[in-house]
This record gives structure tokens, C-alpha cells and sequence, in this order.
């Protein structure tokens, strides 16, 4: 388990988890190099579009697209086929190249994961957490120790708000998914937000609804669609499609991005 100690150059908390101390950068004597730590790693394709909705990612303008056989030019993407798992990029001319094509759903996911983090990267996105610096001379350390104590003041209030907001996202997403009220139809929670359909004759439509009912938990089946519902999948709406593009709307990290920025004549 980490501990936490006080930075020996501006006196902040660091913990054994910090290569360098997070407020002024200064090498930190007691980083353990096996401190453990949680990192979420999609390996499903449904864990892979929660990752990417959960940030705000705007797939369609980034060209990416999780769990569909896009055929359209320039896009990157993955989908199930039968048995197997196809991972491809289609390249300017319209022609594909297929990066995996196997039984291996986590392989195929972690290798579309990886392309997404390179082309995040490239921009200066980091949704998996900025790279560590490298360690700062001494008196680098000593400069920003006399201007420090009002960064600090400030990083403390960001990081509260980050928190609070983080929190508060986990809460209210705990129970996202899928819900069956017998009522003759079929529900998906999502946030604060509430969506129904009826049976494929109904086209696959989802709609917008009120909370069913307040002990809603008792109804839950889970957040892995089931083709035997007898029902079209949520994520795969227009409706899911539009939350995402809405919920983008407000991250401003993705606001520039240009996929026109991708090298597109490549095979990967």
C-alpha cells in the first residue's frame, strides 16, 4: 500500500506512488518502484465505448468507430464478425487495412485502444494520464519553490473540484443499463436519464422517458445487451450516438480536433 510523506523541497504531500513530487517536480526518495496501481483497461468492446463516452470523446469527428463495420474512407475501427474480432483502419482511397482479425476480443480492443491513445497523444490529450516529467535540476526546484505556494493554492481548489466532479460522475452512473419493468418495454439508464424501446417492430427506436419507478434497482438485468431481450442495443441507437455528441459538447480537450491531423495513407 502507499504511503505519504512531505516533499523535503516545498513541503507537500507526496506519496510512495510519485516518482516526483507533483507540485514542484522534485525527485522523490521514497518512490517504490512497485507501488500498485488501479489502471482501467477496456477489454471488451462494450468496456472500450463506456471509456470513450465516460470522457467525452466525439468518435464520429475523431473517425472512430466501436463495434461497427464503417466502410466509409479515412475511420478507424472494430466490430465482431461471427467468431472473430476485426480490427481495421480504412485508408483516403476507401481501401482497408485490416490490423487483427481473430477469436481474441481483448487483443483486438487493446490494439484499437492503443491507436486511440497514439492520435490522442498527438494532439496533447492524454485520456490515460500526462506522461512523467523528468527530473528538474536544482535550481529549476529552487525557482518554482519561491513561486509555488499560490500554485499550490490554486492546484488544491482544481483538485477538489476534479474530485467532487469525479465523484459525483461515479455515483451517478453506478447503475447504467438495462431494465425490464414487464410494462412492454424494454429500458436503459444512463446517468439521470431514463430511455425506452419496444420490440424490433418498432424499428430499434429508443425515446426519451421519465423514471419508471422509484425502486428501479429491483428491475435491473445488467449492462451487456442481450439479442435475446428482443430488442435493438442501446449503444447502437441514434439516441446513444446523440448523448455522446451532446456530452462531447462540453470538452473542451476535443473542441480542436482535426482528424485531418491523422496519417491516413499509412496501413496503421
Amino acid at each position: 500500500m502507499a504511503s505519504t510523506g512531505k516533499c523535503e523541497y516545498c513541503g507537500s504531500t507526496v506519496s510512495s506512488g510519485d516518482r516526483t513530487c507533483p507540485s514542484c517536480g522534485a525527485p522523490n526518495p521514497n518512490y517504490v518502484e512497485d507501488t500498485p496501481r488501479t489502471v482501467f483497461l477496456p477489454k471488451t468492446i462494450e468496456e472500450l465505448k463506456e471509456y470513450c463516452a465516460e470522457r467525452g470523446m466525439p468518435l464520429l469527428r475523431m473517425r472512430f468507430f466501436i463495434g461497427e463495420d464503417f466502410r466509409e474512407p479515412r475511420a478507424f475501427g472494430i466490430y465482431r464478425e461471427g467468431d472473430a474480432f476485426v480490427v481495421y483502419k480504412n485508408k483516403s482511397d476507401g481501401s482497408r487495412a485490416i490490423r487483427y482479425r481473430g477469436p481474441d476480443e481483448a487483443y483486438a480492443v487493446n490494439e484499437l485502444f492503443l491507436k486511440l491513445l497514439d492520435e490522442c497523444h498527438q494532439r496533447g490529450i492524454y485520456p490515460d494520464g500526462k506522461p512523467e516529467r523528468s527530473a528538474p535540476s536544482k535550481a529549476q526546484i529552487a525557482a518554482r519553490k519561491r513561486t509555488n505556494r499560490n500554485v499550490l493554492i490554486f492546484l488544491a481548489v482544481v483538485f477538489s473540484l476534479i474530485l467532487l466532479a469525479a465523484s459525483f460522475s461515479i455515483c451517478s452512473h453506478r447503475r447504467d443499463g438495462y431494465y425490464d419493468f414487464n410494462d412492454g418495454r424494454m429500458w436503459y439508464r444512463y446517468g439521470s436519464g431514463w430511455y425506452y424501446t419496444f420490440d424490433d417492430t418498432d424499428v430499434g427506436g429508443w425515446y426519451e422517458g421519465s423514471q419508471p419507478a422509484s425502486d428501479y434497482e429491483d428491475y435491473y438485468v445488467g449492462n451487456r445487451f442481450d439479442e435475446d431481450w428482443g430488442v435493438s442495443d442501446f449503444k447502437g441507437s441514434d439516441t446513444w450516438d446523440q448523448i455522446q455528441s451532446d456530452h462531447s459538447s462540453s470538452s473542451s480537450d476535443y473542441d480542436s480536433w482535426d482528424s485531418g491531423g491523422t496519417d491516413w495513407d499509412s496501413d496503421w
